[in-house]
């Protein structure tokens, strides 16, 4: 099932529309994290520099062929052999991994879904005691160049309230700045 609205532009534009570095750091993808799953990779754009950030292995999911192609070209002219794409609609059928088995799961850019709590539930089942969900999303605001329309687009507090619905403890009682266009929230399995 795709996510609604999610339609990808160049790469190249896309990429530009992201402080990377900033947003791995603040939602604290580094080398404290092992395994780690990322829902909807996209072309790669956090994949494969959190890929070079973490010490065990990458799950990269999505269900569009095309981009997932682009990602894996990357990362094989990248040298990286720690990700393993895997090419699933992970809304509907989950992720197929097994039961505590990541470190952290990333929901960048993919909660405007008509079922979001599908996700964090599936995040939830797979992620270790104490592992780590990062959400991020565009700030509500007219202004961003991309970005889901406003009347599907999370705003801070609801993906706040979303996390801790589905049994997350919240990192930071507020949510994390992630300039330019980016807000981020991080929260813990209990």
């Amino acid at each position: 099932m795709k996510v609604r609205d999610s339609g990808m532009p160049e790469v190249g534009y896309w990429e530009s529309l992201f402080d990377v570095p900033l947003i791995l750091d603040r939602m604290g993808v580094d080398a404290s994290v092992r395994d780690l799953v990322e829902f909807g990779c996209g072309y790669g754009t956090f994949t494969l520099p959190a890929a070079q950030r973490i010490t065990g292995r990458l799950h990269a999911l999505d269900m569009d062929d095309v981009v997932m192609k682009m990602a894996r070209d990357r990362a094989a002219a990248a040298g990286l052999g720690n990700i393993k794409f895997l090419q699933r609609d992970f809304i509907t059928e989950g992720t197929g991994l097994s039961d505590n088995s990541a470190d952290y799961v990333m929901l960048f850019n993919i909660l405007h879904h008509e079922h979001p709590l599908e996700m964090t539930r599936e995040a939830l089942r797979i992620l270790r005691p104490d592992g780590k969900v990062g959400a991020i999303h565009w700030i509500w605001s007219q202004r961003t160049p991309r970005g889901p329309a406003l009347d599907i687009r999370p705003k801070p507090e609801a993906v706040m309230s979303l996390v801790r619905e589905t049994g997350f403890r919240l990192v930071k009682d507020t949510p994390i700045e992630l300039p330019p266009w980016h807000f981020g929230v991080l929260a813990s399995k209990a």
